[in-house]
């Protein structure tokens, strides 16, 4: 039976955080702690918006601000929570979809979109109201933290058209992925597939991989960085610092791993 549902809704599931095992609470630590060399934090709410299971908020809350982590999986917030009753800080939990936020304006000193937690929505243009949502929670002179890839290189890297193929084992899964470039509107599309691995049907249910497998097509719009810097401006922001890493690199637009971007409520 077909499955109706975002992609987003159906690849952030509890099996999410075993495909990026890889992306370690080490690399958080990294990315949270170099932040404030591009701008402060400010006194809190800080927000990470599609905080997922959570692995920034420990870091962010040790920064003696109040940390809150808003996700739409409610699975993912489920592993939040369970990090947060095993861990030595304290943070707020939101179940809600980022573009509808159940905060009061003005009411976070700064807002954290990390590894990727935006472009889900269409094209760049389709996400006006969530940059706009993102400005109605901030405070003035607040900063919204801005960590996406590198859109110069991946255009670069799937600009022949031909679609790159990977087929791995993770854990008790098989997963093949099917990623290509596509201009209208223009996002990358990775057509996920997730099965268990044979005699590992157990296993793989728990770590919550539906009965049965899973399919998607996960789509990330792609844009210049001077789209984005325009419609950040249409919405009150402006970019006011940048670097090409976690580790604080040198920002090169076109050739940085990631575009690491600050922007400022006016």
């Amino acid at each position: 039976m077909s499955d109706d549902r975002p992609w987003y809704v159906q690849a952030f599931g509890g099996h999410y955080p075993r495909l990026y095992e890889h992306r370690t609470d080490e690399e958080a630590r990294r990315c949270v702690g170099g932040l404030p060399r591009l701008a402060p934090f400010g006194v809190g709410p800080v927000l990470d918006l599609g905080c997922g299971a959570g692995r920034h908020l420990e870091p962010l809350a040790g920064h003696g601000v109040k940390a809150l982590g808003v996700d739409l999986s409610s699975a993912l917030l489920a592993e939040a929570a369970a990090r947060r009753r095993t861990g030595t800080v304290d943070y707020e939990l939101i179940r809600a979809d980022m573009r509808w936020l159940p905060l009061r304006t003005a009411a976070c000193s700064a807002v954290l979109s990390l590894f990727t937690a935006f472009g889900y929505f269409g094209a760049l243009a389709d996400h006006r109201d969530l940059v706009l949502e993102i400005a109605r929670v901030l405070r003035p002179g607040g900063h919204w933290f801005f960590d996406f890839f590198n859109c110069e290189l991946v255009r670069s890297e799937l600009a022949d058209g031909r679609p790159r193929e990977r087929s791995r084992r993770v854990g008790p899964m098989i997963v093949d992925e099917r990623r290509r470039l596509v201009e209208a509107p223009p996002r990358v599309t990775k057509l996920v597939r997730i099965r268990p691995a044979p005699g590992c049907e157990d296993a793989a249910i728990a770590w919550q991989l539906p009965t049965g497998g899973l399919e998607y097509r996960e789509e990330v719009a792609v844009f210049s960085l001077a789209e984005l810097d325009s419609l950040t401006a249409e919405c009150g922001l402006t970019r006011v610092a940048a670097a090409g890493g976690y580790d604080g690199e040198t920002f090169a637009a076109e050739s940085s791993q990631r575009w690491l971007l600050v922007f400022q409520r006016a």
